[in-house]
């Protein structure tokens, strides 16, 4: 009877070390990711998006393990483990924090354009070489800004997409871009001589 009771106890704490992981993984990734949507402080904004990358592997992963052991708990139990929910729940907490705690432009579009003016009157500028390094505004960390051949201000974000592949940022154009422009840099109007683009600026701009 006793051998029963222990073997019984062991399993029900080997269940609860496997639901403590579980949710202690959980946490971890909604950490990460949503102190990478926030641009909080930490990770740094060249890791920004390999941090929104592991969190999401981690995620995926907890939500395999967890199927499998919801699997042989009714398989053993005939009963869902309630506790397991919480796994879920960190996920759906985490991404509603970093839909609403995400920075937006418009609220350091003043910010943005004092720089532009800035840049704009430089060409005046012997000592000036045209870029603007390492600017942060707010919670947008800028890895630089610098004027094109067209005369418009691009600014690039050091948090958003993966450096190689991706580059976004936006551009400072008050006198508005060609369609060509427009179309090659797949540029979003945010209104005020501003656009918006997604991906990796070519140096014919």
């Amino acid at each position: 009877m006793s051998n029963s009771r222990a073997t019984k106890k062991s399993a029900a704490l080997r269940w609860v070390g496997w639901v403590n992981a579980l949710i202690t993984a959980s946490a971890s990734a909604s950490a990460f990711y949503v102190a990478a949507k926030c641009h909080l402080a930490w990770p740094e904004p060249a890791d920004s998006a390999l941090s929104i990358a592991g969190a999401v592997v981690l995620w995926v992963l907890t939500a395999i393990v967890a199927f499998v052991l919801l699997g042989v708990c009714w398989w053993q139990r005939r009963r869902w483990p309630w506790s397991v929910v919480a796994v879920p729940v960190l996920v759906a907490f985490a991404l509603g924090i970093a839909a609403a705690g995400q920075p937006h432009f418009d609220q350091y579009r003043t910010d943005f354009e004092t720089v532009a003016q800035q840049l704009l009157q430089e060409p005046d500028d012997p000592y000036s070489d045209g870029y603007h390094r390492d600017l942060r505004f707010g919670r947008f960390d800028i890895s630089y800004a610098n004027v094109s051949s067209q005369g418009h201000v691009y600014f690039y974000d050091a948090r958003d997409g993966f450096d190689i592949v991706e580059n976004p940022g936006w551009v400072y154009a008050p006198d508005g871009v060609s369609d060509k422009t427009f179309n090659q840099l797949r540029l979003e109007d945010i209104g005020g001589g501003w656009y918006r683009f997604p991906h990796l600026v070519v140096d014919n701009y």
